[in-house]
C-alpha cells in the first residue's frame, strides 16, 4: 500500500491508528491517540504525583516518552496498557528523583461536591473530606498508590492493573488489599458519619 492510500480514520482503533502512523507517518493518527487517551494519562498522574502542576508535566512527558519510543510496542498487549506502563514508569521515576516518603499535595482538588440544597456546611464537609482522601493517599507507598489509581480511580481491572504494573494477579490483589486497610484506618471517622 503506497503511504497516500493509507486511512487515518479518527474513530479506528489505537492499533489501526498506529499502522497507519507507521505506514505513512499520518501525524493525525498520533493526534488522535492523544485525544483519545489523554484525560486517562493525566487522570492517573494525579493521585500519583499528587500535585497538579507536576501531573501536567508529566502528562506531556508520557506521550513524548510513548511516541518516541512506538518501535518498542511490539503489539503483544493492547497499545493502552502499553500507554499506562510508559505513564507508569514515568510517575515513579518522578517519585524517586522527588526522593521517597510522604507525599503532600500541592494544590486544590477539583470540587466534586454535589451542589444541592444543603448550603455551605455541607461544602466544607466535601471539601474536608477531599483534602484528607487526598492526605491518605500521600502516605501510602507508590505501588499501593498506583493500585488504588488503576482500579479504584481508572476503574481498570485487577487483572489489567497487574500487566500495567509488571506483577502477579496475586499481587495485585494484595496491594488493593493493603492500599484499602490502610485508607480506611486514615479515615474511618469519616466514614461513621
Amino acid at each position: 500500500m503506497r503511504p497516500a492510500e493509507v486511512d487515518c480514520n479518527p474513530t479506528e482503533t489505537d492499533e489501526h491508528l498506529l499502522a497507519a502512523y507507521r505506514a505513512s507517518g499520518c501525524r493525525k493518527a498520533l493526534d488522535t491517540l492523544v485525544r483519545r487517551h489523554l484525560r486517562a494519562i493525566r487522570a492517573l498522574m494525579l493521585p500519583m504525583v499528587l500535585d497538579d502542576a507536576a501531573a501536567d508535566d508529566l502528562t506531556q512527558e508520557v506521550f513524548l516518552r510513548a511516541f518516541r519510543g512506538l518501535d518498542g510496542f511490539r503489539g503483544k498487549s493492547r497499545f493502552s496498557t502499553w500507554l499506562y506502563r510508559v505513564a507508569m514508569n514515568t510517575a515513579y521515576g518522578f517519585l524517586n528523583r522527588r526522593g521517597k516518603g510522604r507525599v503532600e499535595f500541592r494544590a486544590e482538588l477539583p470540587d466534586r461536591v454535589e451542589r444541592e440544597a444543603a448550603g455551605p456546611e455541607k461544602d466544607a464537609l466535601g471539601a474536608e473530606l477531599a483534602a484528607e482522601v487526598t492526605a491518605a493517599l500521600g502516605t501510602l507507598s507508590p505501588k499501593l498508590r498506583a493500585a488504588v489509581a488503576l482500579v479504584g480511580m481508572q476503574q481498570m481491572g485487577v487483572r489489567q492493573a497487574a500487566k500495567v504494573e509488571g506483577c502477579t494477579l496475586a499481587t495485585m490483589y494484595w496491594r488493593l488489599h493493603q492500599a484499602r486497610r490502610l485508607l480506611k484506618r486514615r479515615l474511618e471517622r469519616y466514614a461513621s458519619s
